[in-house]
């Protein structure tokens, strides 16, 4: 019953027509709080290091607070370190500073922009806010921290699986791309534009 259901929204709005198809796009919107629970499913999330000053695993453990406006984000993070060790230069002699596991919580603002050509998702954020756990030294947590303050974080997405159904002896196949993603108040829009292509089986 489902799937004539599903094959009659994919006839009424995709017409079966040999070669590929571009359909109107579609208009995805996700409230702040189902975007929160996805995030949380997802964590913990291990990050790129933004610098060779650092080394060592760095993972979002938690995020808080989660608040959408337009094109941008704001939230509490908690971010963890594991064998962390951080690459200085002093009067011209590379040191290594062996800081070891740190936990430390901040504030952010991010603002957002999506590049279609990659499919990828920038976040710039700016950090506040900052309180190191675990240790007596705030400066490092500092540091660490600062390392990620201004700079442009990409977040590639997946490919997206097609949909692909039996219509008799031929077969349907819809790949979506992401046309844009866009950050307003309490939601963020994601446009998709589906292309269909029929094939036989």
């Amino acid at each position: 019953m489902k799937k004539a259901i599903l094959l009659a929204i994919l006839l009424l709005f995709f017409p079966i027509c040999p070669g590929l198809i571009a359909a109107q796009p579609i208009l995805l919107s996700l409230p702040e709080k189902v975007v929160a629970e996805m995030e949380q499913k997802s964590l913990p999330l291990q990050v790129n290091q933004p610098s060779e000053s650092l080394a060592g695993l760095i993972s979002v453990e938690k995020v808080e607070n989660l608040n959408f406006n337009d094109n941008s984000l704001a939230a509490t993070v908690t971010m963890s370190g594991r064998d962390v060790q951080l690459n200085t230069n002093l009067g011209g002699h590379n040191l290594l500073l062996k800081v070891g596991n740190v936990e430390l919580d901040f504030s952010l603002e991010a603002v957002t922009r999506f590049d279609k050509a990659s499919q990828t998702l920038f976040i710039r954020p700016t950090v506040s806010g900052i309180d190191q756990r675990g240790s007596q030294n705030n400066e490092v947590g500092e540091l660490i921290a600062a390392l990620f303050n201004e700079q442009e974080l990409p977040v590639a997405l997946e490919n997206l699986a097609p949909i692909i159904t039996d219509i008799g002896n031929r077969q349907l196949v819809i790949n979506m791309s992401v046309e844009d993603i866009r950050f307003g108040p309490d939601a963020v829009e994601i446009l998709l534009t589906p292309q269909t292509s029929v094939k036989p089986r």
